[in-house]
């Protein structure tokens, strides 16, 4: 069982926090994550930054870009949370879009989020025939779940409800 997983069986609210990784300055990723978790935040969803950012409000377009500009990128982020479990406890999930997890290789970034102590991805703009590809691959991984990220008013909100109490987290918008 993952740290999400305890995180949902404590009995009480739960407070997640987004952030941009690279935002406001390139090494404040790490500085950022401890802070949020001293002040008692449960979950840290860590925002990988993409030059077309089209599921995002104009805010997470700045901060994305200005990470960027900073110099974030994949591998600078996976470089910057090597070891960060030796300082935080809470579950941390990365968010970001599909093209960047595709050109570093699927597979390899699985990889590289289990061996850091990556606890979950969202994909917002992974299409549904993508989907099982990837789950099959962070299968593999035994601690990494992909998180479903659907409208509340989607049509398959409902049905991925039902599975998601089974064994996903839903993440809904």
């Amino acid at each position: 069982m993952n740290r999400i997983d305890l995180k949902f069986q404590e009995d009480k609210k739960l407070l997640s926090i987004y952030f941009s990784a690279g935002f406001p300055n390139l090494e404040d990723t790490v500085p950022i994550l401890k802070k949020l978790e001293a002040a008692g935040v449960d979950t840290v969803e860590i925002g990988l930054p993409f030059s077309d950012p089209l599921a995002d409000g104009p805010t997470i377009q700045e901060s994305s870009t200005q990470a960027l500009r900073n110099g974030m990128t994949t591998e600078k982020l996976f470089t910057q949370l090597e070891g960060i479990r030796e300082h935080i406890t809470i579950p941390l999930v990365l968010m970001g879009y599909f093209n960047p997890m595709m050109q570093y290789g699927i597979e390899k970034f699985c990889q590289r989020c289990e061996a850091i102590g990556i606890d979950g991805l969202i994909i917002p703009d992974l299409r549904r025939c993508l989907q099982r590809a990837v789950q099959n691959t962070l299968r593999s991984t035994r601690i990494v779940q992909y998180v479903p990220h659907y409208s509340a008013n989607s049509r398959r909100a409902h049905s991925l409800y039902r599975q998601s109490v089974q064994r996903l987290h839903l993440y809904g918008i």
